[in-house]
């Protein structure tokens, strides 16, 4: 390929740079999170924070199993510097997408050239697969920039006989595993073996300092596991068994699909750079026979990956993101126009209003009606113990700064009510009924609803009958006669007199004033209605 020497060395990246930033960063926090995996991804960060649960890492007070904990300290670390906020949450995903992005362009450099290097820059950041889990709280973003990294510097200190690099590789890779699991080495070793084969068998000489490279593998790997077991026994067996072993071979996580599962996955992620795939079939035997190692690298880094998640019993669009990088790298090589052409500049001038468009406008709204904020912005109780009955929605625990028991079945709330005089329950709306049902002449009320989901209060009621003043917002409150001159003063569920909402004839009875009392909080008077 030919180009002006200057602007890919100079502009090209700055090109890249802002174009990428632009895509991660705009509007990263102008919508909710997304549930489940923001939500509970987010809440066990919060929970490093807030509880100090750093090992193991918690959910509700439960210890989190299914994944290492790098993930959620990372994510904690940025909770802690900036506040808790979405954008917080999110911007660890943002920041490795941007590095991801970086790493691309530079191994696009060594391997076929630096504008090659750009194009594959500009592919992958504009990707919709890519662009889309850059901007959400799971672990996938990050994964995929350990892993492109390690990737980076394996080819470099392979190509350059540096042991530097290749224990950097190393570390790198540790950190994947540390990331989420086994996964991370895997990925890593399959983009690598086929390539190593390949030099074996030709007889050329392969530099790898095996021992220290190992050494710093088990170096970083190892010291939190250890830590995990003693402060969690059987945390090791439950995370490589259960959430590894058992997730890849048996179909328990219901998570199975066809075997094209990941076809549309590819076809679509690419988009809009899928008008690209067509030359691969055209013109991947001419790279081959010109670049057969390159060629090699990234057809395994694309291809074993992609077989291993097609054979798991537990599939899912994320999995094969770290396959991205090389599919942009290779649709750059077998792309023949010059990447500085106003084709490439067309689409990324189209594409990026189009995604911040949908970043500002779109996504808010959408995601709103999916999403607990709403419902914890309407109400955020304090001091009362807050359950949910057969509802997983992690977000709502971090948006309320406060644990949210979970109740599974019909026995745990039975025996939840037994033993709580009052509470918040979150309930689907069609369970409403049998949450009343079982309440035992306790007052349910309805503070919110969003969805088919529903917020209530069950309590003791302080008299007979229950009101739902405007005056009030969305809190059930009750009508209790406290004045002698005849006032009537609502007393909200939190135990505070909030407003005198009407006058009539009425004395107030030691009982009732002992409530007034006990309270003990602010009273807000409304102008008595005449």
């Amino acid at each position: 390929m030919g180009g002006v020497s200057l602007w890919p060395r100079y502009l090209g990246p700055l090109l890249l740079f802002l174009t990428a930033a632009a895509l991660f960063f705009g509007g990263l926090g102008a919508y909710p999170l997304f549930e489940p995996d923001e939500g509970r991804n987010a809440e066990v960060a919060r929970e490093v924070v807030q509880e100090g649960h750093w090992l193991p890492p918690t959910i509700n007070g439960e210890v989190r199993y299914q994944k290492p904990p790098l993930y959620y300290w990372i994510v904690a670390s940025s909770l802690f510097l900036m506040g808790k906020s979405e954008f917080a949450a999110r911007l660890p995903s943002a920041l490795a997408g941007l590095l991801g992005v970086f790493f691309t362009f530079l191994l696009g450099k060594r391997l076929w050239g630096e504008e090659e290097g750009f194009t594959a820059g500009i592919i992958l950041a504009t990707s919709l697969i890519y662009v889309a889990y850059a901007r959400l709280v799971i672990f996938d973003m990050v994964l995929t920039c350990f892993v492109l990294a390690s990737l980076y510097f394996f080819w470099r200190g392979l190509e350059e006989n540096s042991s530097a690099s290749l224990i950097l590789a190393a570390f790198l890779a540790a950190l994947a595993f540390l990331t989420k699991g086994p996964v991370g080495i895997i990925l890593v070793f399959m983009a690598l073996v086929p390539f190593l084969i390949r030099r074996v068998l030709i007889r050329e000489r392969i530099y790898l300092p095996w021992i220290p490279m190992v050494l710093v593998f088990v170096g970083v790997c190892l010291p939190p596991f250890v830590l995990l077991e003693i402060k969690s026994p059987g945390y090791t067996f439950r995370f490589f068994w259960n959430e590894n072993i058992l997730r890849f071979f048996t179909p328990r996580f219901h998570r199975g699909g066809p075997i094209w599962f990941y076809l549309p996955v590819i076809l679509i992620g690419l988009f809009p750079w899928i008008f690209l795939l067509p030359k691969i079939l055209m013109k991947i035997k001419g790279v081959w026979q010109e670049k057969r190692e390159e060629a090699l690298f990234l057809i395994s880094w694309i291809g074993l990956p992609t077989l291993f998640f097609t054979l798991s019993q537990s599939k899912h669009y994320h999995y094969i993101l770290p396959t991205f990088p090389a599919w942009a790298l290779l649709l750059a090589r077998l792309w023949e126009r010059d990447p500085f052409s106003t084709a490439i500049f067309k689409v990324v001038g189209a594409l990026v209003p189009l995604y911040l468009c949908v970043f500002f406008f779109v996504l808010p709204p959408w995601a709103a009606t999916r999403s607990m904020a709403p419902m914890t912005e309407a109400f955020k109780p304090a001091g009362i113990p807050f359950y949910s009955y057969k509802v997983k929605k992690p977000s709502l625990s971090f948006y309320l700064e406060k644990e949210v028991k979970i109740l599974r079945e019909e026995g745990e709330l039975k025996t939840m009510l037994r033993g709580e005089k009052s509470f918040y329950l979150l309930v689907k709306v069609s369970d409403e009924g049998e949450v009343t049902s079982l309440a035992n002449g306790r007052a349910v009320k309805e503070i919110a609803r969003h969805g088919r989901c529903a917020l209530v209060f069950v309590g003791r009621p302080l008299d007979r009958e229950s009101q739902h003043h405007p005056g009030v917002g969305r809190a059930p409150a009750y009508s209790i006669p406290l004045y002698p001159d005849g006032h009537i003063v609502t007393v909200g569920l939190l135990g505070q007199v909030v407003a005198v909402v009407s006058v009539g004839p009425g004395s107030a009875s030691p009982t009732d004033m002992q409530v007034f009392a006990n309270a003990a909080l602010p009273l807000r008077v409304q102008k008595p209605v005449a």
